[in-house]
């Protein structure tokens, strides 16, 4: 790689249903599939295995966070803790841009029902509240590592995470930020069992992939930030291309929108389809949607194109944070393809996308 161009990914960590950390994740999808799970208080779907915040995080207090937070605290520790050397000494100027639906979901039903059942609606835990603000997370996050660059939260739907890159790639090509961790978290709760449930029955077909739980965040940096640091480049952000269609659009419209996003992003990098190694999908259970993502690559880059990978399959669908889990499971191969990937999304409100990413 260029090492004056950029940005770059130099980095990773995860919490996934294979455990905690990069490798476990990349363990995991190399021997198989996530094991659900159903569990009355969380909700039934695939959840974060070995996660124990109050050993991990220990000896601080983690008392007034909620489980959303502490994953994502937990994430960005464990990247921040693998390159000490090179970012302890100017962690106050990394940034943090972060993926999530509407904050915890958990946290926002919990306060809520604290005003009807206290004895009166004001006698609501206060510390509580910071959980229920969408930025709640990114914020706590940040103050917690002492982050003082950029903090800023994403929502788009199953695009949320190359919603993320999009804007952070964008920050540091255009110079307002040298360093940030981008990612996405989604927790599982009996609230978000509950309220994929009731979007699921609206469904044509019943959902062919379990609910799921995690945190993925990648570091991203600058090409000189990059090189004065030492850190090796594993990937790049070359490209990323959004648009929408109607929601009720039939799946070949959808289609033909998403086998356009992905021809103009290999036209404008002078790319066959052919050079495409790889293709990571969102595949999230929703049988038009997914249809349409499949026969979006077909007529893109041909029925008998090369390796499709599917992690939905292992780690469910992770709504906002499922795109992060697509890229991580691209950067997760012990050898991976020199050649450029692309992963696609498609959202039930119409939104469709598409990144390249290069080695």
């Amino acid at each position: 790689m260029d090492p004056a161009a950029g940005p770059y990914i130099t980095g990773w960590s995860a919490l996934s249903p294979f455990g905690v950390g990069r490798e476990p994740f990349a363990a995991g999808l190399a021997a198989g599939g996530g094991e659900a799970v159903t569990d009355p208080e969380h909700g039934p779907g695939l959840r974060v295995r070995d996660f124990d915040p109050a050993s991990l995080l220990a000896p601080r207090s983690i008392r007034t966070l909620d489980r959303m937070t502490l994953m994502s605290i937990t994430v960005a520790g464990l990247l921040l803790d693998e390159h000490a050397d090179s970012l302890g000494p100017r962690s106050g100027s990394v940034g943090l841009v972060l993926g999530t639906s509407t904050g915890s979901i958990d946290s926002i039903v919990g306060f809520t029902k604290d005003t009807f059942v206290q004895d009166k609606p004001y006698f609501v835990d206060p510390a509580a509240f910071p959980n229920t603000v969408i930025n709640g997370v990114a914020g706590r996050t940040a103050i917690w590592h002492g982050l003082r660059g950029l903090n800023s939260t994403v929502s788009a739907g199953h695009l949320t995470a190359l919603a993320t890159l999009r804007y952070a790639t964008r920050l540091i090509r255009r110079g307002y930020a040298e360093t940030l961790l981008v990612g996405a978290v989604e927790e599982l709760s009996a609230p978000v069992a509950l309220a994929a449930g009731r979007l699921r029955e609206t469904w044509a077909a019943p959902a062919r992939t379990s609910l799921g739980e995690g945190c993925v965040m990648f570091l991203v940096d600058s090409g000189a930030t990059a090189r004065r640091e030492g850190r090796e480049p594993l990937a790049a952000v070359a490209d990323l291309a959004f648009g929408v269609t109607l929601p009720d659009d039939p799946p070949w419209a959808r289609a033909d929108h998403l086998a356009g996003l992905i021809e103009s992003v290999l036209r404008r990098n002078g790319l066959e389809p052919d050079r495409i190694g790889a293709v990571s999908l969102a595949q999230s259970g929703e049988s038009d949607l997914d249809e349409a993502e499949r026969q979006a690559l077909d007529r893109a880059l041909g029925a008998d194109h090369g390796r499709r990978v599917q992690v939905s399959r292992q780690v469910g669908d992770c709504f906002s944070a499922l795109g992060a889990f697509q890229l991580a499971a691209l950067l997760a191969e012990a050898a991976p393809d020199a050649r450029p990937a692309l992963v696609t999304s498609l959202g039930a409100d119409g939104a469709a996308a598409c990144a390249l990413i290069t080695s």
